[in-house]
């Protein structure tokens, strides 16, 4: 085995490769950008696509091939491939197929929306698995292979920000690459989604969801505590929850859910079995909390804007307990420093020419990418922004 400090996008790659991972696509966007760079020069077949619709469509050519695959985008990617997305959850892989969409809450690089992809899971009916450390994007990209492979099903990767983007060591095998040609086999009767047969396939999707149910559980894991309160948490979420725990010198059970759809309702209800009451502890929409809900008697955090840290969760906790939870403040408020484009960059020649060209009073259409920071002071020279155009 060996051991390095890993990006939680480094940890990826390194899974897939473990995992053997012939071909990967993508289309580069924060926080997913450095899996795709971390693939080029590797002994397999690689490619930025031309958009997220492409770079799915390519891995999924390649699935069908006989070719291990694995598609990366950021999770607006999600919307625009969604359309070969959904019938891919029908038909099924013929080799294992990843899909890894990276999510941004608090929009630190991300200028649409705070999506939540997880949505996703319940109307595409695909598997969603949500690491929490770099170790785990390692552990569960490999997790997620084998999960495609047993199940012939493709599987989403969901990370965040601060899950992309942590640095930690990391244990991985480092196996060589093996460059493999693929080869289409005629099967129109698993891959055309056609009526009649299509009513077929969506019965047999929803079976092999319930086998994924119980074999997703290998991801969640519970440790015991003291008290009648319980947690359940996933993602990074659930190391903040910790840290906050810790600092509050709280012993609580807490379960922590790695597999997020399906969701392995035996295992919740048996985690909940001796206590009154659970916390569900997400970032961004609550759909852990709705599914944890029908089971049991739960509340959630309450906070659906911005990412969760440990004093957010910490006083939710002691409101929850009837504690107080002291925040340490700074001094000094740090002045707010806005984004700028790189001392150097072409755009800042652009965007000067643009000013001398066009007459006062012009209205500026943004666009997604570096130049949208022409938004701010002191370009100020974007009106309206929507998406990637």
């Amino acid at each position: 085995m060996k051991k390095e400090i890993l990006l939680g996008d480094d940890a990826i790659v390194a899974g897939a490769l473990d995992a053997g991972v012939n071909f990967v696509s993508g289309y580069p966007g924060c926080p997913s950008a450095e899996i795709g760079q971390g693939f080029q020069g590797k002994d397999i077949h690689f490619e930025w696509s031309s958009n997220e619709k492409t770079a799915l469509e390519a891995a999924i050519g390649a699935s069908f091939s006989g070719l291990k695959s694995l598609v990366n985008m950021k999770s607006f990617g999600l919307n625009v491939c969604s359309d070969s997305l959904f019938p891919l959850a029908y038909t099924g892989t013929k080799a294992p197929m990843v899909i890894v969409v990276a999510d941004d809450p608090s929009c630190w690089s991300s200028a649409q929306s705070e999506q939540d992809s997880r949505g996703y899971a319940y109307i595409s009916h695909i598997p969603v698995i949500e690491p929490a450390d770099v170790q785990e994007c390692y552990d569960f990209t490999r997790f997620a292979f084998e999960m495609s492979e047993k199940f012939n099903t493709p599987v989403i990767l969901r990370i965040t920000t601060r899950v992309a983007h942590q640095r930690a060591i990391v244990l991985f095998e480092g196996k060589d690459c093996e460059k493999k040609m693929g080869e289409f086999t005629k099967n129109p009767y698993q891959f055309c989604t056609m009526p009649p047969r299509i009513l077929e396939m969506k019965k047999e999707l929803l079976a092999k969801l319930e086998k994924i149910r119980a074999f997703g559980d290998k991801a969640n894991r519970a440790t015991k505590g003291s008290g009648k309160i319980g947690i359940i948490a996933t993602g990074v979420s659930y190391f903040h929850t910790l840290e906050a725990l810790k600092e509050m010198n709280l012993n609580m059970p807490v379960l922590k859910i790695g597999t997020f759809y399906p969701l392995n309702e035996k295992r919740i209800l048996s985690f909940a079995k001796n206590l009154k009451k659970i916390l569900v502890v997400e970032e961004l929409d609550d759909y852990l909390e709705r599914e944890v809900k029908k089971l049991v008697k739960a509340e959630g955090t309450g906070i659906k804007v911005g990412e969760l840290n440990s004093e957010k969760i910490g006083l939710v906790i002691a409101k929850l307990l009837g504690k107080t939870y002291k925040i340490a403040h700074l001094k000094e408020n740090v002045a707010r420093r806005y984004p700028k484009l790189c001392s150097g960059c072409p755009h800042l020649f652009s965007l000067d020419a643009i000013r001398k060209a066009v007459p006062e009073g012009t209205i500026f259409a943004g666009d997604i990418g570096c130049y949208m920071i022409a938004g701010y002071p002191p370009h100020n020279m974007q009106d309206f922004l929507f998406s990637m155009s």
